[in-house]
């Protein structure tokens, strides 16, 4: 897949937006150092709603279902990094940090930004 279409990278952005937003809400019902707020929940239902809005519009064929999987764990993965990175009281972040550039490069290579 050499080339992609402006809809298919408009589903990516909203995968990992659904991602991040997702991992926000979570943190700000479970950490104590994370304040809860209701726009990560506004902002999630959003980006599922256009998500899907996109998905129902045309058949996205190819890689791009497995990209959208790995765009969302991206998010949430960046969202816990970044977490992790703010108060690292919480835990050591070298995991999700690997696992993330891991699926990023996979992505990259899927995308054919790595061929010539």
């Amino acid at each position: 897949m050499a080339t992609m279409s402006l809809q298919e990278n408009k589903v990516l952005i909203f995968s990992l937006l659904a991602g991040a937003s997702a991992n926000a809400t979570l943190a700000g019902l479970t950490l104590e150092q994370v304040s809860f707020s209701i726009f990560p929940i506004v902002a999630c239902i959003l980006a599922f709603y256009c998500m899907l809005d996109e998905y129902q519009s045309r058949a996205l064929d190819g890689d791009i279902p497995l990209l959208t999987g790995a765009s969302f764990l991206v998010g949430a993965l960046g969202y816990s990094v970044f977490i992790r990175v703010a108060f690292p009281e919480i835990g050591n972040n070298f995991l999700p940090l690997m696992v993330c550039m891991a699926i990023i490069f996979y992505m990259f290579h899927k995308m054919g930004l790595f061929s010539k």
